[in-house]
């Protein structure tokens, strides 16, 4: 499941996550099962079988971290500063 904030997991989090995704790559290159994968990484059994479906459809470039999920903001630089101001001004402000 994607997040908003990345799953909670800061960059560096991610980061070790795709180096696990990468060996495991790597592992599936070399003939390892999933199972075997997962009790290797220690990870999930349904993450490795992810990981080799999405392996085996698009190749060594698919454990590749697509960066935190969730939409880009859609208010300009403009609302987004004024936004801040009246956040700025506490609750009590507006009622």
């Amino acid at each position: 499941m994607r997040y908003a904030d990345g799953g909670g997991m800061t960059a560096r989090e991610r980061a070790r996550r795709e180096a696990l995704r990468m060996r495991a790559a790597e592992l599936f290159a070399a003939g390892v099962t999933a199972p075997e994968v997962a009790e290797r990484l220690w990870v999930t059994p349904k993450s490795a079988y992810q990981w080799r479906r999405a392996w085996t459809a698009c190749g060594t470039a698919a454990p590749a971290s697509r960066g935190p999920g969730g939409q880009c903001c859609k208010l300009t630089p403009a609302l987004c500063e004024k936004l801040a101001a009246l956040l700025e001004q506490g609750p009590a402000a507006h009622g």
